[in-house]
């Protein structure tokens, strides 16, 4: 399999149907971003106006798809080291998209079959997918809350039930803070999480980059240009400087390698395929960074 070929892992899951009375509401006349992912991982949950900015996107950045392909063996990998290497068996991802095969319970799962994680989402149809199609009640669950929510993601009844605050947790933020406009208060909530989970829990974060301009000319001006397309479309999607993002691991300790581009972050061999082992091109490597922080 060529690096540069999407595995099943990395697609959406396209024969399940989701049923939800009632329906939650669909905005057709603007892009979604999980829409957006939906549609560069091969899924169905997509519309055209999503495939309008995509190609908008490309346009700008050839390959974009990169970044989210690159973006989710990064989360892939980082799942897998602390299930694998850390033992943390608890996870809580913030801002997660639609269920997809190769998530983090289901890579955590085969490391730790009691392994227990909590979406969490403000869209209510990401929600509604993740209720009727990764819910088990047991192991997995999703509730409806943003970064900003801290409380209901800690006290939340149903993330209660699933996590032990008292244990180390994954706290897994990868993308959702390059979709939130106030910087400084997302820095805040991620500090109020840190500070109410126990020693030992592991924060893995990746966002969009803007280069340094005076080093990588290029590369900065598809991140100015990119960021203007994604505000005008989504009102959202922010392409930040490598000092900038540094501060959301305030507070916690480096995990090597460190903060780096996320291709860079413990790479696996592209053969055989699995979950993480997805290799993003040259081309764009430098538009998305992501790293590891501990308690």
């Amino acid at each position: 399999m060529s690096r540069f070929t999407s595995p099943d892992f990395l697609r959406q899951a396209g024969d399940n149907h989701v049923r939800a009375k009632p329906p939650p509401p669909v905005n057709l006349s603007s892009a979604d971003i999980s829409r957006l992912h939906s549609f560069h991982l091969k899924g169905k949950d997509h519309f055209a106006v999503d495939r309008e900015l995509a190609a908008q996107a490309d346009k700008i950045a050839p390959g974009f798809a990169d970044l989210v392909l690159g973006e989710r063996a990064f989360l892939q990998r980082a799942v897998r080291h602390m299930s694998v290497d850390l033992g943390i068996t608890q996870f809580l991802q913030v801002g997660t998209g639609l269920p997809t095969p190769g998530d983090p319970h289901q890579i955590a799962q085969e490391t730790h079959p009691e392994a227990r994680v909590v979406y969490a989402t403000s869209d209510p149809v990401v929600l509604t997918h993740h209720l009727a199609l990764t819910r088990d009640g047991v192991t997995t669950t999703a509730v409806h809350a943003g970064l900003q929510d801290t409380s209901r993601l800690l006290h939340d009844p149903e993330s209660r039930r699933l996590l032990d605050l008292n244990r180390p947790i994954g706290l897994l933020l990868t993308g959702v803070v390059s979709h939130i406009r106030d910087f400084t208060g997302a820095a805040r909530d991620i500090a109020t999480l840190r500070e109410n989970l126990a020693p030992g829990s592991h924060m893995v974060l990746s966002h969009y980059c803007r280069p340094d301009p005076g080093r990588y000319g290029k590369d900065a001006q598809r991140a100015e240009q990119l960021e203007r397309l994604f505000v005008s479309r989504l009102g959202h999607g922010h392409w930040r400087s490598q000092e900038e993002i540094a501060t959301l691991f305030e507070g916690w300790a480096s995990v090597p390698p460190g903060l780096l581009e996320t291709q860079k972050w413990r790479t696996m061999p592209v053969a055989p395929p699995m979950p993480g082992s997805y290799q993003m091109p040259h081309r764009n490597r430098r538009l998305i960074i992501g790293g590891m922080g501990r308690i």
